[in-house]
């Protein structure tokens, strides 16, 4: 199989998602979006070696220039012009997007050009993201995206520590940073924001709040149990690379936590509105006091080192180790 990857070298979800794409399967082709002169952000120019780099939409003549000698195509969220597709399909290439629901434009516009594949990187959404497909005459399929497990040391956690990665913050507080820290006013937090540093600073006289942390193990290293009271979302890369630190995580009881996650770690939580980005998604609220006992379980009850061996296995179920060959056998299957 001759693999093509529409890739990002930028320092987010779908950078460092399509990083780890490229370093385990390998691909022939790699195209690089560098949005940089729409978003601004830095680019990893390191990152793909020898890749084709194209500066903001892709045209149509870098699409063929990239499609030929291909056999199938991987891309993330977005073909990021529409025609790929198309063009694709002139000239006998598949193309599979990992899509995120709440962002896939199809849902409002079903006469855009369609891939091949949709791979759901979470359970989130995927009963409606097969129903889609069904209607439409595609396929679609549920892979939890891997976690790379020779990045992250594991470590067994012996002590209750804990701390929030609350990242670039999404709308509508996705990560519930805020909740974390009605619960933990002293707790400890790793985000890419300066303005939300200096809130939780001025709002909570808190210190322990880091915006430098690029190093995935001084991330993971910096407590022993992450408390991430999500609000919505699927595809959650710092609970899957929490998870091979060794470190359990407490989220919300709700998709698509509650399909991966022991029992004993979720806390319930309530739907209090919703938005619509591309289709209605439910926005819900951790319950407060629920999360206060879970805490106080995790510090006077709970089995730290036990607790922390069932995140390694976890993490081990859910790696590239173990998920490599399933991804390339289903992009053959192309």
């Amino acid at each position: 199989m001759r693999l093509g990857l529409i890739a990002r070298r930028d320092n987010t979800g779908l950078g460092y998602q399509t990083l780890s794409y490229y370093e385990y399967l390998k691909p022939s082709k790699t195209m690089v979006i560098d949005l940089s002169i729409l978003n601004g952000n830095s680019q990893n120019i390191k990152w793909y070696p020898n890749a084709q780099v194209v500066l903001g939409i892709p045209k149509r003549l870098e699409i063929i220039h990239f499609l030929q000698d291909l056999d199938v195509v991987l891309t993330a969220e977005t073909p990021y012009n529409y025609e790929l597709y198309e063009i694709a399909k002139s000239m006998g290439v598949k193309v599979a997007n990992v899509i995120n629901w709440e962002f896939f434009d199809h849902i409002l516009y079903p006469e855009l050009p369609l891939p091949d594949l949709i791979i759901m990187p979470s359970a989130w959404h995927s009963k409606e993201a097969r129903a889609f497909s069904e209607k439409h005459g595609i396929k679609c399929i549920h892979l939890h995206h891997p976690v790379d497990r020779n990045k992250i040391t594991y470590t067994n956690r012996t002590m209750f520590k804990p701390f929030h990665v609350a990242g670039k913050p999404a709308i509508h507080d996705r990560n519930g940073t805020w909740d974390f820290m009605t619960a933990v006013p002293d707790g400890r937090v790793v985000t890419q924001s300066e303005d939300l540093a200096r809130q939780i600073r001025m709002r909570y006289r808190n210190s322990n709040v880091f915006t430098d942390i690029d190093d995935q193990n001084q991330m993971y290293n910096i407590g022993n149990v992450m408390v991430l009271p999500r609000k919505y979302g699927g595809n959650c890369l710092p609970m899957n690379e929490a998870l091979a630190a060794g470190c359990p995580v407490i989220m919300t009881d709700i998709s698509p936590n509650n399909h991966l996650l022991p029992k004993e770690w979720l806390v319930p939580a309530v739907k209090i509105s919703q938005f619509t980005p591309r289709t209605v998604i439910d926005i819900y609220e951790i319950d407060t006091v629920a999360l206060a006992d879970k805490l106080r379980w995790f510090k006077e009850e709970a089995n730290m080192s036990e607790e922390s061996e069932k995140a390694n296995k976890i993490a081990n179920a859910i790696s590239w180790d173990m998920n490599r060959v399933v991804w390339l056998e289903v992009l053959g299957d192309l």
